[in-house]
């Protein structure tokens, strides 16, 4: 059986698949032909274990252009999961290639490539944006939407959204409406605006989280249209950074939300960024109420205390900074966060001198806790050279879920780590082999 919901690795690998093919047309396909063509290969493992998800090639990889680099997870919604081919992105312009977005229906194990948004030279992206809203059990029954700006700027925007199965566009286009965007003045520029880390979708309404500054609501079956709504995060721990500062963070190394048990909650490392000893850190959590008002916080721990924890010290952990952290859909005070064991070795250069020094990753732990018992629950170590893993992108998913048939669910409940970092450098090498 598999999990509930798992940790999602972002990256989607594409990989020639061609020889488990077993026919298709022979003409050249378009780069969005090619990409609806893949099958999708999971390797699904119960956290703290992390789940990966590839697409296998039915076409040469030249079918795919630019796009066959892979591609990166947006967000996922009730066994819908989408995410944006190559390098495209909303306003990246030229720089798209043939990208667009890529739709997994797992539930009923269907593809679909769905074009990028009309090209425009004042359309201007946000970051992570789009999020996918699943509403009916057939295939086509979600809806994509991606929010955009224009030169105008902030707090004008465009909403875009994708309904296959809707009445309105039968899949055939985006249907573009104008709005504002409700944000405090600090976020609309000149120097600072509002960049979106994550989105999610959530009883019916759409969701964008800037992670430095608070979460943007969209309800699109207000009466009146699109109603959208700003929530601060919780008082003290908004941030502040200049654009081209803030751009250079990663805001998702101590901080994070999502859905627990029918509720939005959101994780922070406090200290994580200041002149804060690592043992002085501390784990915070809280939770919005079901009107998108208040925030109430809940458990804390500190890193020390952890460290100290029985349970840490008899799974020998080390007493290392906790990074990462992303919330359990549901346990309600469990939290999933890495632990790195790096080396600093001197670079030393042909004359025998010290120009520099070099990270070198020893070990990386993922560990699983309570926060209110102050309990580690479980860990998983892997041994490995890869600098990527020192801040993977995860985020929780209930894909899992919702895969029926067991021949489309290539499953790895007890998969080891180092088992699945090794099926993705194959799967890496093959996809520079094609």
């Amino acid at each position: 059986m598999a999990p509930p919901w798992v940790l999602l690795h972002r990256i989607v690998n594409f990989v020639d698949g061609r020889a488990a093919a077993t026919g298709g047309s022979s003409r050249e396909l378009s780069p969005q032909e090619a990409m609806a063509a893949m099958k999708p290969y999971q390797v699904i493992a119960a956290p703290p274990e992390v789940t990966h998800l590839s697409m296998l090639l039915q076409t040469p990889a030249d079918d795919l252009g630019r796009c066959a680099l892979g591609g990166d997870i947006s967000s996922t919604d009730k066994g819908i999961v989408v995410l944006y081919s190559g390098f495209y992105r909303p306003g990246n312009g030229g720089f798209s290639g043939d990208g667009c977005y890529m739709v997994y229906d797992a539930p009923n194990n269907a593809l679909s490539a769905i074009p990028p948004l009309p090209d425009s030279p004042t359309m201007k992206g946000l970051g992570r944006t789009a999020v996918v809203m699943r509403h009916g059990s057939a295939v086509g029954d979600y809806t994509l939407a991606e929010l955009v700006t224009t030169d105008a700027g902030f707090p004008e925007a465009k909403l875009c959204v994708w309904s296959p199965s809707s009445s309105v566009n039968r899949g055939s286009e985006w249907i573009q409406t104008p709005i504002r965007l409700p944000l405090p003045a600090h976020l609309t520029g000149p120097t600072c605006f509002f960049h979106i880390d994550m989105a999610f979708s959530f009883a019916g309404c759409f969701c964008w989280v800037d992670l430095f500054s608070g979460l943007l609501v969209c309800d699109p079956a207000a009466p009146q249209g699109p109603k959208l709504s700003f929530v601060p995060l919780p008082l003290g721990y908004c941030l502040e950074f200049p654009q081209n500062h803030r751009l250079r963070m990663e805001p998702e190394t101590f901080r994070s939300m999502g859905c627990v048990c029918g509720a939005i909650k959101f994780v922070a490392l406090v200290g994580y960024t200041m002149a804060c000893p690592s043992n002085e850190v501390v784990l915070k959590s809280w939770t919005l109420s079901s009107d998108f008002k208040d925030w109430k916080q809940g458990s804390a721990i500190c890193v020390r205390d952890l460290w100290e924890s029985e349970s840490f010290n008899e799974m020998e952990l080390p007493r290392l900074s906790p990074m990462c952290p992303v919330l359990s859909m549901n346990e309600d005070e469990v939290i999933y966060a890495i632990l790195n064991d790096i080396e600093h070795v001197d670079d030393v250069d042909e004359f025998g001198d010290i120009v520099g020094v070099n990270l070198v990753p020893k070990a990386h732990y993922m560990i699983r806790f309570d926060i209110l018992q102050n309990k580690v629950l479980s860990s998983t170590k892997s041994s490995t050279g890869n600098l990527e893993l020192l801040t993977p992108t995860l985020l929780a998913s209930d894909f899992s879920a919702y895969l029926k048939d067991p021949k489309d669910r290539q499953v790895l409940i007890t998969a080891t780590t180092s088992t699945i970092n090794h099926i993705m450098f194959i799967s890496i090498i093959m996809l520079f082999q094609t």
